[in-house]
């Protein structure tokens, strides 16, 4: 299960993630930058896509399994607390490599100063064609 997830998690990364980073060093690059000099920055800004992807994939797992169990159980989101290391780290990857892309919602509420519950809403109906183009059976990798 952990690798097929990893492997949607690998393409949202190269076709969504890296192509907006890139996407912006070509929109922020200056007229004096050399060719080279773009694209040594568009390597890095794919590299740190893909490190951060690296770092987040476990809790990526964890979370739109658990949000695929929240929705099978009738539920339309799920709550993640930033209290909590975890479900912190769950939250970072759902956000960033799905709500980032509209492949999922989110909202936050106040629980202390400076401290938040994430509630994560997953469109799986956006989510199964993007899953689909990186040869993943979403229901299969996310069934118990």
């Amino acid at each position: 299960m952990a690798g097929t997830i990893r492997e949607l998690l690998d393409y949202i990364v190269v076709h969504y993630a890296v192509e907006d980073e890139q996407k912006d060093v070509d929109l922020n690059a200056s007229a004096v930058e050399s060719g080279s000099e773009i694209e040594s920055e568009k390597r890095d800004v794919a590299q740190r896509e893909i490190d951060r992807a690296e770092e987040l994939a476990d809790p990526f797992a964890r979370g739109l399994v658990a949000a695929y169990r929240a929705s099978q159980a009738g539920a339309t989101e799920i709550v993640l607390d930033d209290r909590d290391p975890e479900e912190n780290r769950m939250a970072d990857a759902l956000i960033g490599f799905l709500v980032s892309y509209e492949l999922a919602t989110s909202r936050t509420e106040e629980t202390d100063p400076m401290q938040y519950r994430y509630f994560v809403t997953v469109n799986w109906d956006r989510l199964q064609p993007v899953a689909r183009a990186a040869g993943v059976d979403l229901t299969s990798a996310l069934a118990p």
